[in-house]
């Protein structure tokens, strides 16, 4: 079933080709979720990969412009939560049914803000779900909309507890910020000179974006080695 996904209209103008669609066939899978109080259960769940076309930033210059938000930061915790595809807020009694989604929403600890307001943490959000993560939570979520699946955004890279990464995203007004696109919207630190696919721009081009010193100040945290 083909399935239109409503974006923020102000979001249009940094998401203006992305359209996305649920694959007709889904996937069924025997998952072990063991993230509750540290007990296992199996559920018997339904995964309906959604497929975007993002819009690609094809240098640097392009990427950072595109976004409004761009940090260094640790993820501290994930949960899921359906939001009004609008508004990016909790449904409310005017949204239609086929304006909720699913969403990943990620705590940040914010180690340091290279663009928009500096803040000590931050919740960033990605539309879909996730594979095998927190599975009860996902489908208390979804309500009676579980009996569908969990959706899940193809291409969608995986983000870890514990981690630290670098975010490039979009906030529409006061709303929670999100991912550029799947695959230049988060990057892992392992690596700070590993491009992406699409522009083949690297964490180290993005920091060193805002200044010499920024990338200087980032090498002395010693989280990572050049």
């Amino acid at each position: 079933m083909k399935i239109k996904l409503a974006l923020l209209a102000a979001a249009v103008l940094v998401l203006a080709s992305c359209s996305a669609s649920q694959n007709p066939s889904s996937e069924n899978s025997s998952v072990v979720d063991a993230d509750m109080n540290g007990s296992s259960v199996a559920y018997e769940v339904d995964y309906n990969t959604m497929s975007a076309d993002w819009p690609i930033y094809k240098d640097v210059t392009e990427l950072t412009e595109a976004a409004n938000v761009i940090l260094l930061g640790k993820v501290t915790d994930i949960s899921f939560q359906v939001l009004d595809d609008r508004t990016a807020r909790p449904p409310s009694e005017e949204t239609e049914e086929w304006n909720r989604s699913l969403n990943t929403i990620y705590d940040v600890d914010v180690i340091t803000s290279y663009k928009g307001d500096s803040l000590e943490n931050i919740k960033v959000r990605m539309l879909g779900g996730q594979k095998g993560v927190r599975v009860e939570e996902q489908l208390a979520a979804l309500g009676e909309d579980a009996e569908n699946g969990i959706p899940i955004m193809e291409g969608m890279p995986e983000i870890k507890i514990g981690e630290t990464y670098l975010f490039v995203l979009y906030q529409y007004k006061d709303t929670m910020p999100t991912l550029v696109n799947v695959g230049q919207g988060v990057y892992e630190l392992h690596d700070p000179l590993a491009k992406d696919q699409y522009s083949f721009v690297s964490p180290k081009d993005i920091i060193s974006y805002f200044g010499k010193d920024k990338w200087e100040e980032f090498k002395e945290k010693g989280m990572v080695s050049e």
